[in-house]
Parts: C-alpha cells; structure tokens; sequence
C-alpha cells in the first residue's frame, strides 16, 4: 500500500486495480471527525432556535396586523356613525325622486294598468327615469346610470297599447298626427305620485320616456344646496333668474325649492306656466297659481300674453327656449316682477352664449343692456355621486353685482369666471369652489372630486390646503 502523488485528487489509498477513497467504499459511513457530533447537534440547536424566532416574528406581525385591521375598522365604523350621526342633525337624505313615500301604489296591485304598474315600481327601485323603447326590455335609471329589468323585450305595438291605457282620446289623437306628445300623469294613490311623460317615434317606433316627479318640495338644506347664496338671490323685489344645466341635472327641483321658499318667506302672488305642471305648491305665506300647457291655456304664448294682467309678483316661465320667451322674461323683470326660468346650458359662459344665441346679432347691443339692468342672477348645476345621498347637486352660481353688470355691459364675458372665483364673499361660487367644499364635507369622494373638476390639478391642490390667489381656487 502506497499514498498517492500530493498533485493526485485527493488523499486515497491504491491498489488491487483501483483507488479507494479514505474512508472506505462509496456509500460506506463516514468517520466522524472527533468532536464532529456536538458541533452537528449545536448547529441542529442553533437552527431550531432561529426557526422559533422567526416563527415568533411572523406572528408577531400577523398579529399586529390584526390588530391595525381592527383598528381600522373601529375608525370606519366610528367614522360611518358620525357621518350617520350629521346627516340625522342635518335631517334626512332627500333622493332626486323622493324615495318611497307613505300612500304610495304596490307594483302588484292588480287595480292598476300596465304601465301604472312600471311606475310604480320606479318607487321600489328609487329611479328617476323610466324609458320604453321597441326592441329592448324596461330600462329605468337609478343613481344616474341606466339598468335594464330583467324582462323579455317590448314591440312598438306594446309600447302604443300601454300609452293608450292612460291616455284621452285628445292626447292619443295629437300623438298620431305629431308624432309627439307632453303630458303630466298622477297615479291614484294616496301619495298622488306624478310622473312626466314624452312620448315619441324612433325611427318609425314608439317610444316613452317618463320622469318621475318628487311631490314634496325639498328644502336647500335637504338638496344640499348652498342655501347662503340662493337666499341672497331669492332676497329681491324684481330680476330676473336664470337656472341653467342639462336635461336631467335636476333644474325642475331646484327651481320648485327656490319658490317654496319665496312662498314661505314672502306673502306674493306666484304663477307658474308649466309644460306640464310638475310640483303642486301649497299656499304658505304667498298664493300660487299654476297654469299648464294644453290644459289651463292653449299654448304658452296665449299664457304669457294675458300673464301680466294676472298681478303677479313672481314668475315662473320654465324653459326659455325662444327669442320671445326670453323677451318677455327680461321685460317682465323690468316692469317690477321677480321672474324665474330655465336653459339647458352647462356653465354660466354656456349660458350667456345661449342667451345671445335666442337673437340675431343686430339685437346683441340691446339684449347686452337688458342683462346689464335686469338679470338678477344665474345658477348652474350638475349632479354628482354620492357616498351619502346617492346623487347631490354642485354649483357654479354668478350673482349681478355692480362688477358683473359692467361685464356684461361691455361684452366682455371672458372675464366672468375670474370675477366668480374672486367674489365667493359675495356669494358666487365655481363649480371647483363648490366641489372642494362638498370633498371637504365629506358629501363626494376625492375620486368624484377630481373627475367632475374643470381643472383636477388645481382642485387637487385645493383639497390638500393649498390656496391659489388672483382669482384661483379659494379651499
């Protein structure tokens, strides 16, 4: 037996054909080192123990994040109480349609017709709208966004034979020859739910769309309205105001609030020409007449012709979509009325746009002046989601003090928003002015905030404090 070359691999023993590694065979036990099983058995120790450390750790953190859920939660649950806790001191949630009242009709009375039945299972849904269109199921629109029920498609046959059943001969006639048709409608409940309908041709089908309206007049609290700006308008003897926003922005119901509260305050004599009437008002300290389109008077330039021998104090003439409506509403201002209506316009620029549009250009000099003496104010509204309220109403409001007349005066409209932003003292507001005070309030979220904003960055820079001046954002 002989050791191997230092330069071979290893130390090994030679011989009989092969080499042997020290040790023995292959698969044979090893020899243990001297002292090599404690060493093995400490580090088996040391191992075991830093398992256990880490073990403890990670429960250590799985139960502090536990407990910070929990923590969380309580602040949530805290939070939702408080918030809960605001709105009863603030009174209750007023939806865009009322919610479900006491007296209203069941959607499985079997006394009801068809499509009395559909409206009133918009109060089970809390919808605002209900559309009937051939071709597609029932579609309402709740919060804001349109669903579908669950239900097999309508014909245009369906849709005529539902229309006839709450229809006179009379309505049912103009709708055959026009092809379109406006009409109020009242369940017979003891709620006395009313709906506004238009009825229409898609592409040679029938069509219907039907608005349900709120009976109840919300206050401006209720509405989350900013009621120190409304009341600072409604404070006036003559002028004219302006409430402008697209078609299902709920201009009807804001409108209905701010003659209630003429109608509470002041003892006035108010007439309404409605196309149709949508809110019954109840005499409080003022007495009100409403005049309907088509069933009070023939048409809405018969009513405005003999409205001023009515001695009226206050007028509302609805939407004022033509040059001689809005004609009549400037004069009436002027001859001493306070008189309310209604554009479908987004902004107060938009608005002032839309006014200028109802005139050729060679009258400009003259409506421009009547603004200038007699335009009282102009409130523009969108609804937002809401966490709280489901929908609530945000506000761009010009108010025509001594600085806004001149504008007008002059033509120079582009200077309007800097004044509204500058004058929030006065009570004017912009729509990001109004949006940071309900994302303060916690009525929007900042996400809503940011998306409904006409400029994100600067309300972002509004909700975290930051004040611009010379007519910027004021938080």
């Amino acid at each position: 037996m002989t050791l191997n070359n230092p330069g071979s691999r290893g130390p090994s023993l030679s011989g009989d054909g092969g080499r042997v590694p020290l040790g023995g065979p292959r698969g044979a036990p090893r020899i243990q080192p001297p002292g090599g099983a404690a060493q093995q058995a400490a580090a088996q120790q040391a191992a075991a123990q830093q398992a256990a450390a880490q073990q403890a750790a990670a429960q250590q953190a799985a139960a502090q994040q536990a407990a910070a859920q929990q923590a969380a939660a309580q602040q949530a649950a805290a939070q939702q109480a408080a918030a809960q806790q605001s709105v009863a001191q603030a009174g209750p949630a007023v939806s865009v349609t009322g919610g479900i009242r006491p007296g209203m009709a069941s959607p499985n009375d079997p006394n009801l017709k068809p499509l009395e039945r559909l409206f009133a299972l918009m109060a089970q849904y809390d919808s605002s709208d209900l559309h009937l269109k051939s071709g597609c199921p029932v579609i309402m629109r709740v919060k804001g966004e349109m669903r579908a029920l669950q239900a097999n498609p309508l014909s245009s046959d369906e849709i005529y034979r539902l229309l006839k059943d709450i229809t006179t001969p009379e309505q049912l006639k103009t709708y055959d020859e026009t092809g379109d048709l406006d009409f109020a409608y009242m369940l017979p409940d003891e709620a006395r739910s009313r709906f506004r309908l238009n009825v229409f041709r898609d592409k040679r089908q029938n069509a219907l769309v039907a608005r349900r309206i709120n009976t109840d007049i919300p206050t401006f609290e209720q509405l989350n309205l900013p009621a120190g700006s409304l009341t600072r308008i409604l404070d006036a003897d003559d002028g004219l105001i302006v409430l402008a926003g697209v078609t299902g922005s709920g201009k009807s119901t804001t409108i209905a609030g701010m003659i209630d509260w003429v109608n509470s305050h002041y003892a006035k004599h108010i007439i309404t020409v409605e196309d149709p009437i949508e809110y019954e008002f109840r005499n409080k300290r003022s007495f009100i007449s409403q005049r309907e389109i088509g069933v009070d008077c023939a048409d809405f330039k018969a009513a405005i012709r003999t409205l001023v021998r009515q001695d009226p104090d206050v007028i509302l003439i609805g939407e004022m979509r033509d040059e001689e409506t809005f004609s009549f509403g400037l004069t009436a201002a002027e001859t001493g009325h306070l008189v309310f209506g209604t554009l479908h316009a987004g902004t107060v620029a938009q608005s002032i746009g839309r006014i200028l549009g109802l005139f050729p250009p060679s009258k400009h000099p003259v409506l421009r002046q009547g603004l200038q003496f007699n335009l009282r104010a102009i409130v523009c509204q969108k609804l937002c989601p809401s966490p709280r309220f489901g929908r609530i109403p945000i506000n761009e409001i010009m108010i025509a003090t001594p600085i806004v007349k001149k504008v007008l005066g002059e033509g120079e409209d582009g200077k309007l928003p800097a004044i509204i932003k500058g004058a929030r003292q006065d009570g004017m507001m912009s729509f990001d002015q109004c949006i940071v005070e309900r994302a303060k309030a916690g009525l929007i979220t900042e996400e809503v905030a940011l998306e409904f904003a006409t400029n994100p960055d600067q309300l972002r820079l509004a909700l975290q404090g930051i004040v611009l001046g010379g007519g910027g954002l004021v938080g």
